[in-house]
């Protein structure tokens, strides 16, 4: 069984002088055999009896099984929403610790009930498809819209390679998709710091960045699959814990999940959260490097190598591959900024046009 340790590579509050907490509410990941890393939670100050969180398909991979050896109750997740996870929460009872199996929509499901109730909050995932694992920020949704609260991250992560191996090859490209598109987020809010004098967090960009460059070297240079994979998962958890440590989305969130957010809201197909996050990255790549004299100057941060890096991870990098009209996308880019008008990207600074737009997915190489 691994254990990472993130006590090195997050700097105390003070030393950092950002003015965030640092929270280090996620005191331990370990990597491992599932069964294994359970019979492990009643020694790491976990408290029973304990809750389980599983949909239909994760039921089978591994919640079923982590409910037997914790003699625990099992909760369906039916879909990510308030609703659903306000009605779960209310069901908790004098549950000590709600423990999520699954993807996003358990696992912001079980999250935003376990804080609810103030209850510890342990995260097993079954596919490595975004940062949310060991993340604060829930992003369920509310009649149409989807909405991302800040909550708190889990005490303990337990990930069972084997598993996650098993996830469809579109759930790991969603995974590489969330990483690479911190290209544009740490930059969006750079935007802010520098041009609003907003809070930044250097802490936080050095553990986002070191997620990009894990998956940038799985992608172009690791061949073996097993350690690609770690490399992804171990990105995921760096990114998760660059917004634990500021209580914010924002490291790993700017223009790029906007458009992710507007094509849930607004598209006939919604395609898994990474991928729609990497194709507004490779937009906002295009306008942030015509538009942005900070933009990334290193060539392995720039337009050209994120496509690449994209293709690499099974990710389209034309609208048509991925079955969004451009006219969506276009709208996208127009309107997105009006979601969160108050987080400041680049798409607040110049409000693009419809004929910008148009011009910005030609620039990207999207249509």
């Amino acid at each position: 069984m691994k254990l990472i340790n993130l006590d090195d590579l997050i700097r105390p509050a003070s030393e950092c002088g950002c003015g965030f907490s640092h929270d280090k509410t996620l005191e331990a990941v370990l990597i491992g055999d599932l069964e294994s890393g359970v019979k492990r939670l009643g020694n790491l100050g976990l408290s029973p009896p304990y809750a389980v969180f599983y949909d239909k398909v994760t039921y089978e991979i591994a919640g079923g099984r982590v409910a037997e050896i914790l003699d625990a109750e099992a909760f369906l997740v039916k879909e990510p929403t308030f609703c659903e996870a306000e009605e779960k929460s209310g069901k908790l009872g004098e549950r000590g610790t709600v423990i999520a199996v699954g993807g996003g929509t358990v696992i912001d499901v079980a999250k935003y009930a376990a804080y609810k109730r103030g209850l510890s909050f342990v995260s097993i995932p079954t596919a490595p498809s975004h940062d949310g694992i060991v993340s604060p920020i829930a992003s369920l949704f509310t009649q149409k819209r989807r909405k991302s609260v800040l909550t708190r991250s889990p005490k303990i992560a337990l990930i069972d390679p084997k598993i996650l191996a098993s996830a469809p090859r579109e759930l790991a490209a969603s995974g590489y998709g969330d990483i690479l598109a911190k290209l544009v987020s740490i930059k969006d809010w750079q935007l802010g710091r520098d041009e609003l004098g907003e809070a930044y967090c250097t802490n936080a960009e050095e553990l986002v960045m070191k997620a990009v460059d894990l998956v940038i070297k799985a992608l172009t240079s690791e061949r073996d699959p097993e350690r690609r994979l770690s490399s992804l998962t171990e990105a995921l958890i760096y990114s998760g814990a660059a917004m634990m440590i500021v209580g914010s989305s924002r490291p790993a969130s700017g223009s790029e999940h906007l458009i992710s957010h507007y094509l849930d809201m607004n598209s006939e197909k919604r395609l898994k959260h990474g991928i729609q996050c990497a194709l507004g990255a490779m937009a906002m790549a295009a306008y942030h490097q015509e538009r942005n004299p900070n933009w990334w100057t290193e060539e392995k941060y720039r337009l050209e190598a994120l496509r690449k890096y994209s293709q690499a991870a099974g990710i389209p990098i034309r609208l048509s591959e991925a079955g969004i009209p451009s006219k969506i996308m276009v709208e996208a880019i127009v309107e997105a900024w009006k979601i969160r008008p108050n987080r400041y990207t680049i798409l607040h600074k110049f409000k693009p046009s419809r004929v910008e737009a148009l011009e910005i997915l030609k620039k990207a190489g999207l249509i």
